[in-house]
């Protein structure tokens, strides 16, 4: 049994015991896990984080992004996340304002992309035991990147009480259980390490720390690392577990 690498998420896909195609990105075969491309071009030809990497090129981070880095990219949902939140809030003030788009978001803000970058190679097999704690390229800001053996899906299935992914169980239909690559990012003073601190904190608190899993991760590119963080769905209103860019807002801002 080979070890895997990449999940997807919206066409969920897990092979690990073909003799040829054992990677898979973005719900299509590839036959290892690297890309013949530089960071920033994967960005912008993947269609998860298309919108994504083109932020990063508008904000003039482009150089950086194409070091000897790690991407721990927001998708394009959490880009679309992002515009609806900010946009509610201009149409609760007045109904008739321009509303921002991903060519209008100012270039100022787009530093905040540098939350998304650690220094190094961070491949899943480079990640120790108990994970690791880096500093990202903005000032202040830290992540937590570790592994954890899962056995559900987030927002794939329901079980009925109202937690989400626990009916779509991989012990169900896998000898094996897949390692998933986590990012915790440090988002106050402190780091909540247990789930419980986060939930009577609340998660729209902007001092408690977000934790997200992987839509896909470990695909090496010619001069790095790119994970992406797991979002979809057009409708936010219920899912903590998806991310927003730059982790603004709140979930009252979801909806007008």
């Amino acid at each position: 049994m080979k070890k895997i690498i990449f999940v997807t998420a919206v066409l969920f896909v897990l092979v690990g015991c073909s003799k040829n195609k054992d990677y898979i990105i973005g719900g299509k075969a590839n036959d290892t896990n690297r890309v013949n491309q530089t960071t920033l071009d994967f960005l912008k030809s993947f269609d998860a984080t298309s919108e994504t990497g083109i932020l990063f090129e508008k904000g003039g981070l482009g150089n950086e992004v194409n070091g000897n880095v790690t991407i721990i990219a927001p998708s394009n949902y959490a880009v679309n996340r992002y515009l609806r939140r900010r946009n509610n809030r201009l149409l609760r003030l007045n109904s008739n304002a321009t509303l921002l788009t991903v060519e209008t978001i100012p270039i100022e803000d787009l530093q905040q992309l540098k939350m998304y970058i650690v220094d190094g190679k961070y491949a899943i097999d480079s990640i120790p035991a108990g994970g690791i704690k880096l500093e990202t390229h903005l000032p202040g800001d830290s992540i937590l990147l570790y592994t954890a053996i899962s056995n559900s899906e987030p927002g794939s299935a329901w079980d009925g009480s109202g937690i989400p992914g626990l009916g779509y169980q991989y012990s169900n239909f896998m000898q094996t259980r897949p390692t998933k690559l986590y990012v915790q990012f440090k988002r106050g003073a402190n780091w909540e390490m247990d789930p419980n601190q986060r939930i009577n904190m609340g998660y729209d608190n902007p001092e408690c720390d977000q934790v997200y899993e992987m839509y896909i991760s470990n695909v090496i590119t010619n001069n790095g690392v790119v994970h992406v963080i797991y979002s979809g769905d057009y409708n936010y209103s219920d899912h903590y577990y998806y991310h927003t860019l730059f982790f603004f807002g709140t979930r009252a801002d979801d909806l007008l």
